[in-house]
């Protein structure tokens, strides 16, 4: 069916597009990269607080199960996959299918298949775009397929990927995303500045339905500096700006979120095209966390190390994943006295928007307005939306979000913890050898080979931090000293 657009104004009350046609359950849901599944071992996943264990059956489709064995109720996600592909319980033995069908009760031979009350609960799964993706409505069948981002169809672009659990709520993360005003501060990028708007770059936002309950927003603003154009507000500055965001023709910034999950951001010129996109994946996990996945897509001769963009990303996401645990107690307080108190929550009402690139955020919040309360699960216990804002070590844990269910990076660390000792152990024994025959710690001590290696392994060594916590205070001061170098102090003034 083809979409019905309409400009959206965040200021009018008779253009007002409806959202109460949203249905969480008409939806497909990102949970995790298929490459990031081991093959044929069952991997815990948690959407709406609702627990499944999944398998990667590598050539055969995956299957999704909820984790709950239907006999005592244990978990299946402890259990292995059988020889026959079945998931087996680890408590008493009972096996299931991919459909859920119980095909094996060790203690009742030959009667498992007699009852359909020995049933697990299958959920429809699919694979599209390297992502699984989980269906937990009643009727997959008839579901509109999940959205594609085309350019990852193209052979000419190459992507790489990454995933991180966030204990940030969907609702704020989805906002974060699309706001490209906080680039320039809580990430000191100037290039953020291309999506922002101004009074001579007005932000279009723009609606896209297909059919009820299935939609897009977009945001269109000229892909011009602005912000960071006008440090000295002369010709020249504009034009250093520009040519270090490597700026060339006229170009048109746009993100566009389709919900409930996906979001891209690129810069495109009049025929529509593009050399990247930044995509993004947001599965709601359940109250106040989420699972973050991406893609950085672009025309490249090749792919960039998954790993090396995960030291990078990993970076740019402490950034302001801290400032987003910090808003978020105030955000789910309002959230639960309007739940309670039979109010509906209007953002609009807690956030004091001021900015022309928030007229996206504001059409944003009203979907959240209208799509929130109607969670899966939201208000099944409303006091765990008052939570109180965990210490930094705690939102910025990077080994247990990131490095414990990405493979790649688990390797990554474990090849350099032994590059790093095998490095130190050859430093070692150089200097050693070297005290020996010259009798002088001092003259050992400047072997180049060993200075050498004992780099190597404080390099290795650095390595492996990047994959735990690191963003203390200290990390975040140094950051911000750099927001002057994009948005210059003496402007406060202006």
């Amino acid at each position: 069916m083809a979409a019905t657009s309409i400009a959206v104004d965040s200021e009018s009350t008779t253009n007002t597009p409806n959202y109460s046609n949203f249905d969480w359950h008409d939806h497909w849901y990102p949970v995790g990269w298929m490459r990031d599944l081991p093959v044929n071992t069952i991997t815990k996943i948690t959407l709406f607080d609702v627990d499944y264990c999944v398998v990667n059956r590598g050539e055969q489709d995956p299957l999704a199960l909820e984790d709950k064995c239907p006999h005592r109720l244990a978990a299946l996600s402890e259990g292995r996959l059988t020889a026959q592909g079945y998931v087996q319980c680890a408590y008493h033995g009972w096996s299931f299918d991919a459909t859920g069908a119980c095909k094996s009760v060790p203690q009742r031979p030959n009667g498992a298949q007699q009852s359909t009350m020995l049933c697990a609960t299958a959920c429809p799964c699919r694979v599209e775009q390297g992502l699984l993706w989980l269906f937990p409505g009643a009727d997959a069948e008839n579901a509109k397929l999940p959205p594609r981002v085309q350019e990852m169809d193209d052979p000419a672009f190459k992507w790489s990927t990454a995933v991180r659990d966030l204990p940030i709520d969907y609702s704020i993360l989805i906002e974060n995303i699309l706001d490209p005003d906080h680039g320039l501060f809580a990430h000191q990028a100037a290039p953020f500045d291309l999506y922002t708007a101004s009074r001579d770059a007005p932000q279009t936002v723009t609606l896209a339905e297909t059919s009820p309950g299935f939609f897009s927003l977009s945001s269109a603003v000229a892909a011009t500096p602005k912000l960071a154009a006008t440090k000295e507000k002369t010709a020249k500055d504009t034009t250093l700006v520009g040519s270090a965001l490597n700026i060339t023709g006229a170009l048109t910034g746009i993100s566009t979120f389709r919900p409930p999950c996906t979001i891209a951001t690129g810069r495109r010129d009049a025929d529509g095209e593009t050399k990247f996109q930044a995509c993004f994946w947001i599965a709601p996990v359940g109250v106040g966390r989420t699972r973050f996945m991406s893609a950085a897509v672009g025309r490249l001769p090749f792919s960039v190390p998954r790993w090396l963009q995960h030291v990078s990303l990993n970076n740019f996401l402490d950034q302001d994943t801290h400032l987003l645990a910090t808003q978020q107690p105030y955000v789910l307080a309002a959230e639960y006295k309007a739940a309670t108190g039979g109010e509906p929550m209007v953002r609009r009402k807690i956030y004091k928007y001021s900015s022309p690139t928030e007229r996206l955020l504001v059409e944003v919040g009203k979907f959240m307005d209208a799509a929130v309360p109607k969670t899966p699960n939201r208000y099944a216990e409303p006091l765990r939306l008052l939570m109180q804002c965990p210490d930094r070590s705690t939102t910025l844990d990077r080994y247990s979000q990131h490095t414990q269910i990405c493979p790649d990076s688990r390797g990554a660390v474990r090849n350099a913890k032994a590059l790093r000792f095998v490095a130190w152990a050859a430093a070692a024994t150089i200097a050693v050898g070297r005290v020996a025959r010259l009798g002088s710690v001092a003259r050992a001590a400047v072997s180049p080979a060993a200075l050498g290696l004992a780099a190597l392994g404080y390099s290795a060594h650095a390595f492996v931090g990047e994959f735990s916590f690191k963003y203390v205070s200290a990390k975040r001061d140094r950051d911000l000293r750099g927001i002057p170098k994009v948005f210059a102090d003496e402007r406060l003034d202006e």
